[in-house]
């Protein structure tokens, strides 16, 4: 690997980081997130700074080449990071049905306190008129 592709490899890692850091320190993202994209601009930044290390591992694993042991580990990575995803947004998804489904009952609730309510005031009004 040219000396000039590792310079970019790493400068690009860095970017990446600092914009992560930049989302976490303005609260854009939860620690849940935060972690994993933490994790992965580590990885970034360690195979951008010892790219020898892909060459291992493509050579453990039996891979043809590094290139693609890197992306092998970056799509492994973001299969488990839509993984998380979605049961994140099945659980959010059933939550919200549920708050729903208590907040029509509520407002119903309220409704029928709310007519009894009337009812009880027209009847108080016509016995006092009596």
């Amino acid at each position: 690997m040219t000396v000039l592709l590792r310079i970019i490899l790493v400068l690009c890692s860095l970017s990446t980081s600092a914009i992560m850091l930049r989302k976490i320190r303005q609260s854009k993202l939860q620690i849940e997130y935060i972690v994993f994209w933490v994790f992965f601009a580590v990885i970034l930044i360690i195979l951008s700074i010892f790219p020898d290390l892909a060459v291992w591992g493509s050579n453990a694993l039996g891979i043809y080449s590094p290139p693609n042991f890197v992306f092998l580990i970056i799509l492994f990575m973001m299969i488990i990071k839509i993984f998380l995803s979605s049961i994140e947004i099945s659980n959010l998804e059933y939550r919200i049905k549920e708050l729903a489904q208590k907040l029509a009952i509520d407002e119903a609730q309220s409704k029928n306190s709310h007519n009894k309510d009337t009812e009880n005031e027209s009847h108080t009004e016509k016995n006092a008129e009596k």
